[in-house]
């Protein structure tokens, strides 16, 4: 579990300290979803799980669905910006993973 939540903690870090992409235009949709939102919902959901408190079903599914929705939308965002979003991705990810084991808990 402490591996996971250190690995989740890095990575909300990383997210922070990312400057957002200059070629992306704040506001606007890519894919489903507004490529500032995905990311602040992704964020807030992982500083939850971050802080050793489980999702409630309900953020479980957005957190999910968020995650799938930004994974299927990834191609259409500029190509510089896309490291950016995986990283959001990648603490979407993680998040889930530290949720699962403090489910177990």
């Amino acid at each position: 579990m402490l591996a996971n939540v250190k690995d989740l903690a890095e990575a909300i870090a990383d997210h922070r300290a990312d400057p957002f992409p200059e070629s992306v235009e704040k506001g606007e949709q890519y894919g489903q979803f507004d490529a500032v939102m995905i990311g602040a919902d992704i964020w807030g959901w992982a500083t939850t799980v971050s802080s050793g408190e489980s999702l409630s079903p309900l953020d479980l599914r957005r957190l999910t669905d968020a995650r799938d929705e930004l994974a299927r939308s990834i191609s259409a965002f500029p190509v510089d910006a896309r490291p950016f979003y995986q990283g959001i991705l990648t603490m979407a990810d993680l998040a889930l993973a530290a949720n699962r084991i403090l489910g177990e808990t």
